[in-house]
C-alpha cells in the first residue's frame, strides 16, 4: 500500500484556498480556508463618482456660455496689440503644467470643498461687475477664481493644490485695464530713457533731452510707448514664472527667479535704447528709427531672457551645480 496523507480523500483543494494552522483542529487536522473575490465598487460610489463627472460636464458647458464673448475679445487683442502678443501661448503652457501635474492629481483623493462655491460665486460676480462698468480686464481675470473654485468644489484642497499653477499661469494671458497699462508704460520709459541717456553720454554721444524727445546732431528721436519695455516685461514675466516652477529648490528660490524677470527686462530694454541711441549719433537718425529699431526689439527678449537663464544657473541648489 501506498501512505496517503491525512485528507488526501478530500480531493484536489480549490485554487484560491490556503491552508491556515493557526486553528488546527481535533487530531491534528487542517483546516481550509478560501479567499473571497474581490469585493465590487458600491453603488454609491459609481453614482457619486458619475454625479461628479456630469457636474463637472455641466460646469464646463455654463463656462463656455459665460465667457465665449471674453475669449473672443481676448484673441482680437493677442492679434491686434504687441502688448499681448504672447498671450495664445499661455494657454497651451497652462495646458502642459497641468498634464505635467497629472499624478499629483490622479493620487489626490477627491474631497469636495464647499469653499470652492464662494471661489466660483466671487468669480462670477467680478464678471458681472466687469459686463456692468464695460470693464474687460475684469471679464476676464473673472476666470481665475472661478475655475479654481470649481476644481476646489469638486475634486477638493489636494487637487486645488496641484492645479494651482497650471491655473494662475493662465493670469499672463489676461489683459490690464487701458489706465493701468498707461501709468506703467509711462514709468518704464522714463526708467529707460534715463539709463540709456546716461550711458550713451558716457559713450560718447553729444544729446540733449526734452521729456521723451532726444535731440542729437543727426536729428532727433522720439521715444514712444512701444519703446517702454512694457511687452518685453509681460513675456518674460511669463517665462520666468515658468522657470521658477520648474526650477528646483525652495519657494523662496523659485519666487526670486521669477522676480528676477523684472530687473532683466528693465535692463535689457535700457541696453537697447542705448544701442539705438549710438547708431543715431554714429550714424543717422533714419538709420537709427528704421530696421535697427525693429530687429532690436526681438533683441530685448533675447537678452533678457539670456540674463534670466544665468540668475538661474546661480541659483541653483549646490548639490546639483557640484554635480
Amino acid at each position: 500500500m501506498v501512505p496517503r496523507a491525512r485528507g488526501a480523500a478530500h480531493g484536489p483543494r480549490h485554487p484560491a484556498a490556503h491552508r491556515d494552522r493557526a486553528g488546527d483542529g481535533p487530531g491534528g487536522e487542517l483546516t481550509v480556508a478560501h479567499v473571497s473575490a474581490p469585493a465590487a465598487p458600491a453603488p454609491a460610489a459609481r453614482i457619486g463618482a458619475r454625479a461628479r463627472a456630469a457636474g463637472l460636464a455641466a460646469a464646463v458647458v455654463l463656462l463656455a456660455a459665460i465667457y465665449h464673448r471674453t475669449a473672443a475679445q481676448l484673441w482680437d487683442t493677442w492679434t491686434t496689440n504687441d502688448t499681448y502678443s504672447h498671450g495664445p501661448l499661455v494657454p497651451l503652457v497652462s495646458a502642459a503644467a497641468l498634464w505635467a501635474r497629472r499624478s499629483a492629481l490622479r493620487a489626490a483623493s477627491a474631497a469636495p470643498d464647499a469653499r470652492g462655491a464662494w471661489l466660483v460665486a466671487a468669480g462670477c460676480a467680478l464678471h458681472v461687475l466687469g459686463v456692468r462698468a464695460d470693464v474687460f480686464a475684469l471679464q476676464g481675470w473673472s476666470l481665475l477664481p472661478v475655475l479654481f473654485g470649481l476644481v476646489l468644489a469638486w475634486f477638493g484642497p489636494a487637487a486645488a493644490r496641484a492645479a494651482a499653477f497650471p491655473i494662475a499661469y493662465l493670469g499672463f494671458m489676461l489683459t490690464f485695464p487701458p489706465l493701468v497699462v498707461n501709468q506703467l508704460s509711462f514709468a518704464l520709459k522714463e526708467l529707460a530713457v534715463a539709463l540709456s541717456t546716461r550711458a550713451a553720454e558716457a559713450l560718447g554721444a553729444v544729446l540733449q533731452r526734452d521729456g521723451m524727445t532726444l535731440y542729437l546732431a543727426t536729428g532727433e528721436l522720439r521715444i514712444e510707448h512701444p519703446c517702454s519695455g512694457l511687452r518685453s516685461l509681460l513675456a518674460l514675466l511669463a517665462t520666468g514664472a515658468l522657470l521658477g516652477w520648474i526650477t528646483p529648490g525652495g519657494r523662496a528660490r523659485r519666487l526670486l527667479l521669477a522676480g528676477l524677470s523684472v530687473p532683466a527686462a528693465i535692463l535689457a530694454n535700457a541696453v537697447r535704447l542705448t544701442a539705438v541711441v549710438l547708431v543715431a549719433h554714429y550714424g543717422s537718425v533714419k538709420q537709427a528709427a528704421g530696421a535697427f529699431h525693429d530687429a532690436s526689439g526681438y533683441a530685448v527678449y533675447l537678452l533678457a531672457l539670456g540674463l534670466l537663464l544665468a540668475a538661474r544657473r546661480a541659483l541653483r541648489p549646490r548639490a546639483e551645480a557640484a554635480a
